[in-house]
């Protein structure tokens, strides 16, 4: 009997186990996206200062950069690593058109497609509720 309840516990870990190679991926990819997208962040409210640009692009950088920053620390998950890869990838996307936006390369109309790619981006980086935002690792 004992060791039939060994066995159903250990078949209840299988689907994590099979798992765990895709998420330590995912966690890597997760993990440097957010890093490389807070280190852009920082460089683009450096440039604000370092260009002499107006001081209202610190309005959509900074928070841009604390979301990043806070991206950074996220736990990445068995069951739903594959949505935390994709908010990473996002993450690419949504950066690089707010530094083309505060760069004046693209039209300040686009902050309105920022705005929709952060909504999406922190969709996938919330837990399957939709309550709170995945926990801090470690």
């Amino acid at each position: 009997m004992n060791v039939t309840n060994k066995l159903a516990e250990f078949e209840k870990t299988i689907p994590e186990l099979l798992a765990e190679p895709e998420r330590r991926r995912s966690e890597r990819i997760v993990t440097w996206s957010w890093r490389g997208q807070a280190a852009v962040g920082a460089v683009l409210i450096a440039l604000v200062f370092g260009l002499d640009r107006s001081a209202w692009w610190l309005v959509l950088l900074v928070p841009h950069f604390v979301g990043t920053v806070a991206g950074c620390f996220q736990k990445v998950d068995a069951e739903q690593h594959r949505d935390s890869r994709f908010g990473a990838i996002g993450v690419h996307v949504v950066a690089l058109l707010v530094a083309l936006i505060s760069l004046s390369v693209i039209s300040r109309w686009f902050i309105i497609a920022a705005a929709a790619g952060w909504m999406l981006v922190a969709g996938s980086s919330m837990d399957s509720t939709g309550a709170d935002p995945k926990g801090v690792r470690r």
